[in-house]
This record gives C-alpha cells, structure tokens and sequence, in this order.
C-alpha cells in the first residue's frame, strides 16, 4: 500500500513537474506575455501540493528546474524564475490544503511574493553586474535617442523639443519614484489573479476550498486607513525637512492606499449595479461615462471606497432593503 502511494506520488509530481516547465518554457519564449503566463506557473505546484503533499511539490519543482535547463538553458534565468513563482506555488498549495481563509491567504501570499520579487530583483542586478542607483543616466540616454528619432522624422514640430524632454523625463522620475509601490501592487494582483485561478481549478476537480467573495462584497479594512495617514505624514514631514527618501516612502504609501480604496470604489459601484438590477445598455452607458471622465472617476471611486471601508455603507443598504421587504 505505501509503495503504491509513493508510486502514485512519483506519477503525478512527473507530471504535474513537467507541466510547470512547459507553462514557464512558454513564458521565456515569449517574452511579452510573460506577465499574462506567470500567473499561471505556480498553478500546478499548488494543485500538486493540495492533492498530495509538500514533499511531493518541492521534489516536482527540483524536476521542473532541471526540465527547464535541458529544454531552454540559460540557468541564471532559469533560477530567477523559479525563485520568483516556485515557492509562491507551494506556499498556495499549502494555504489551500490547510483551508486558509481566502482573504488572508490572498494577503499571506502577496507578501511572500513580495519577498520574492525582490531576491530575484537583486539577483538579477548581481549577476547581471547592474547597479540600478547609477540606471537612471542610461534612461536619460534613451530620452534623447527617442527624441532625435523623432525630430528626424519630422514628428516634433520645432521649439517643442525641451518641453517634451522634460514631460519624458518626469515620466521616468514618476515612474522610478513609485516603483516599490507598483511592485507590491502587481505581487498582490498577480498573487489574487493566481488564487483565483487556483480555485477555480481545484473546484473543478472536485476539492472543497476557501474561495474569495464575489468582487461586489470585496472590502478594504477600516485600520487601512493608516496606510494614507502614515504616507501623508511622512510625505509633509519629509518635505519639510528636505528628507527625499521619507518624502519618497510617504508618495509610495499614499499611493498604495490610493489604488487600494479605488478597487474597493469599483466594488461598491458593482455592489449597486448588482443591487438596482439595471439592464445592459444602462450599465454599458454609465461605464462608458465613467471611462469618459476618467478625471473625476478615479477621484469620486478612491473616497467612495474610503467611505466604505470607514462606515461600511453597503451593509447599511442591505439593511434598509431587508428592511423595505420586511414591511
């Protein structure tokens, strides 16, 4: 009997090992939709782990790496993909195994990719000899290459050269400013994106898992206001004492907490679309509005998800509907 089930192991840890390393091999291959695929990398290890043990995902992830190596070579590659999704895929099977409540599974896993995307961040930097502080001349470079690209092609009309450069070069600033904010940002997308899908998966082969609410009935947590009051104080405080680094930390936290309360605004608004059961057309109308006044939007949903999140006013409605059906 014990042989027949580590025999049983073996098959599936093949299997389920040869898998990862076709979804990946795919993903290396094409290199533009390597975000769409990494999602589903870990996928697999964590079905694995769910339906056999962690023994049995970790042997398949070893199987995977060398798979991966003989097929596409490249090991320093190789090892930062697997340092960057492999363990998120066990770590998943083992949240669903142990039936893991869906909200905190999603929060336990986003923060160990975190992790994770910063080892390999490093690594890459290391082997690759690159040192990211001194990344920004060679950016700076590319600006000037793009804009004589385009002045030679008559693209730039004459005298508008500076202001471009510096709406390029701000753009840049923005975007290397706010980059530890986008990178937890994506660990936490891609992390739900993944345990949905792994979900999904598991239902449909007939396993009970903890499953994330349906996105109307999603909430941020009222203490996650600290987040923006944090962000806000170090902004002005590192602004005040001419600290860019604290200034730098607060933007990045005020942002967070920004994009955070914008999904719960889009969740009160689907909760109300859902609650008013308005046609089709009426809601396709009113998304094309939102979508029009982008602006005002982004605005109007990020406090509406704050005023959520602090007065819980969907459960108020749902009260005052049970309320109305009462009577």
């Amino acid at each position: 009997m014990a042989s027949q089930w580590r025999h049983d192991n073996l098959v599936e840890g093949a299997i389920f090992a040869s898998l990862t390393a076709v979804i990946a091999h795919l993903g290396l291959l094409v290199p533009p939709l390597f975000p769409l695929i990494s999602v589903v990398i870990p996928l697999p290890l964590a079905v694995l782990v769910k339906k056999r043990d962690l023994v049995t995902g970790a042997l398949a992830l070893v199987v995977a790496a060398v798979l991966l190596l003989v097929f596409y070579g490249r090991p320093v590659t190789v090892m930062m993909l697997l340092i960057q999704l492999g363990p998120l895929g066990l770590l998943l099977g083992l949240l669903f195994k142990n039936r893991v409540r869906a909200g905190l599974a999603v929060a336990m896993a986003a923060g160990i990719a975190v992790i994770l995307n910063v080892i390999t961040l490093l690594s890459g930097f290391w082997f690759l000899g690159i040192n990211p502080l001194a990344a920004g001349s060679g950016i700076y470079g590319d600006i000037e290459q793009l804009l004589a690209f385009y002045q030679h092609q008559g693209l730039i009309e004459p005298g508008m050269e500076d202001e471009i450069r510096h709406l390029l070069q701000e753009m840049v600033q923005l975007m290397t400013l706010l980059f530890p904010a986008n990178l937890v940002l994506w660990s936490l997308v891609s992390t739900t994106i993944t345990y949905y899908l792994g979900q999904v998966v598991l239902q449909r082969l007939g396993y009970v898992v903890e499953t994330l609410p349906p996105f109307r009935q999603w909430q941020i947590p009222w203490y996650f206001v600290w987040i923006v009051i944090t962000g806000l104080l170090l902004f002005l405080t590192g602004d005040a004492l001419n600290k860019q680094s604290v200034a730098a930390a607060g933007k990045n936290l005020v942002y967070l907490g920004a994009f955070l309360y914008l999904v719960a605004g889009l969740s009160v608004l689907g909760f109300y679309f859902d609650r008013f059961q308005l046609s089709r057309a009426v809601r396709l109308i009113l998304t094309v509005v939102l979508i029009v006044y982008w602006p005002f939007t982004v605005v109007a949903l990020t406090i509406l998800g704050l005023v959520d999140s602090l007065l819980n006013i969907r459960q108020a409605a749902q009260h005052r509907k049970k309320g109305g059906d009462d009577r």
